[in-house]
């Protein structure tokens, strides 16, 4: 690592590059993607989506609910690095189909009917990074307090009075009967386990419990595990993520849930897609949320079906970016336009580069992933979940077409909302992205000023004023 002010040598990197180790290792290895060889895999993997059952659903659905957040982590001053703040901001998108066809129909866009179609609410919040505590609290503890505040303080929706604390608890029961706990094998303040522990695990109400071992407070915010990757002296952008993305599935099954707690509601909830920006997946720590998800959304499926919407409800998670965006770019010319590719285990550990039998995402997803060549020719990768009794990955009944019912509504819907503003982009997406997205550049400067003028730290400028040299020329 260098000193600070040290620069390398313009030349520093001439011997890495004529180093003969490193040409050698180059020549051993190969990208692990499908090349044109592989048409025929390619091929053999997708079907028309007139082939799909459901044709018909996707005539009704009028609106789209997406949530997006976005993250980022900045130093509380140039000067002092490893004294960090984080910022997480998530928000939902509603877009009314209908309205917002009825505005591009005639020769010029209607801003009025534009403006109608589209609405967005958001939520911020500021966690603690390295170097900062709460008086007589360490760097750990006041994560989890201040977590377990962000999940009892934000409402996702400011005409309800649920909060993502409700959310999480709802996601451990079922959309009719949320619980009234969630479990926690491991006690973070003295690391008792299942053994140790009375039943097993630590059973969290919604305000909290404490330790049957240890006595110590355990908050509710515990059951994401998010404190087991917090560094008290370095990047905590990890643990961010892990916490924006619970945050962004919590917002989408509010919504859902307020829908279908409303009997006035419940016919919307048909007519509704809800959109995740990235794949409908969690990793890390928060991984064991993934079967919760799963099992809530199953749920929420025999509900709709039970009330004649076989199809409901329909939920989606879109990629923007990663390995599989850039595969289904690289193969995008083998599939045929309307055509939509089931990704097996088998060839997802083919191109990723994983062993044969390797068991992807059976820990980490709760809907298999897709590429669709929309019929105008733009190739798209999502996530959708499977039908109730199903397991996406680990589950032989997960590669097989019949097990995503609302594989065809969900693309007939993204075929129609397409946009030119970003390559292969969707407009729910993108909308619910700009209202989410966290500047870089001058944005992070401002987020910086913030954390100095809050906490009382000197700006740069003043540094400069009082440091050793001030006043020299």
């Amino acid at each position: 690592m260098p000193y600070p002010s040290e620069r390398a040598s313009r030349l520093g990197h001439v011997p890495v590059v004529n180093s003969q180790a490193v040409q050698d290792a180059f020549a051993r290895w190969e990208v692990a993607q499908a090349t044109p060889a592989d048409e025929h895999r390619v091929t053999s993997l997708c079907r028309p989506i007139e082939q799909l059952g459901n044709a018909g659903i996707s005539d009704a659905v009028r609106f789209a609910i997406t949530v997006d957040g976005s993250d980022t982590e900045v130093e509380a001053t140039r000067e002092h690095p490893t004294i960090k703040v984080g910022y997480v901001r998530v928000a939902a998108s509603f877009i009314d189909f209908k309205k917002l066809h009825h505005a591009g129909a005639r020769n010029f866009v209607d801003p009025h009917l534009l403006r109608e179609s589209h609405q967005h609410a958001a939520f911020d919040r500021a966690l603690p990074g390295s170097g900062l505590v709460i008086p007589g609290s360490t760097g750990v503890d006041t994560w989890r307090q201040e977590l377990d505040r962000f999940l009892h303080e934000t409402k996702f929706d400011q005409a309800s009075d649920q909060t993502l604390a409700d959310m999480l608890l709802a996601l451990h029961g079922s959309p009719s009967a949320p619980a009234t706990t969630a479990p926690l094998r491991r006690c973070p303040s003295c690391g008792a386990k299942d053994a140790q522990l009375s039943g097993g695990q630590i059973d969290i109400p919604k305000g909290g419990t404490n330790c049957p071992e240890c006595g110590q407070k355990v908050y509710l915010g515990d059951a994401l595990r998010t404190e087991e990757e917090y560094m008290p002296e370095g990047s905590n952008r990890s643990s961010l993520t892990r916490m924006m993305l619970v945050a962004e599935r919590l917002t989408s099954l509010g919504y859902m849930q307020l829908l279908f707690e409303d009997p006035h509601s419940f016919d919307v909830l048909s007519k509704t897609l809800f959109i995740t920006d990235g794949p409908l997946g969690l990793h890390g720590t928060v991984a064991p949320l993934k079967r919760r998800f799963q099992d809530y959304l199953a749920e929420f499926a025999k509900q709709c079906a039970a009330n004649n919407h076989p199809a409901a409800p329909l939920v989606v998670g879109v990629e923007k970016s990663g390995t599989f965006v850039e595969h289904a770019q690289l193969i995008s010319h083998m599939i045929e336009p309307g055509h939509v590719m089931l990704l097996t285990t088998e060839y997802i550990n083919r191109i990723t580069g994983r062993p044969a039998n390797n068991p992807y995402g059976s820990d980490e997803f709760y809907g298999r992933r897709f590429i669709y060549r929309t019929k105008n020719g733009g190739i798209l990768v999502f996530t959708v979940p499977p039908k109730p009794g199903v397991t996406p990955y680990g589950d032989p009944d997960g590669e097989l077409w019949s097990s995503y019912p609302t594989l065809r509504p969900v693309c007939e819907v993204l075929d129609h909302v397409q946009t030119r503003l970003y390559e292969n982009a969707v407009i729910p997406v993108a909308l619910a992205h700009s209202a989410a997205s966290l500047p870089l550049g001058v944005g992070q400067s401002v987020l910086r000023a913030l954390v100095q003028q809050s906490l009382g730290l000197p700006t740069r400028s003043q540094i400069r004023q009082t440091g050793p040299f001030a006043g020299s020329r």
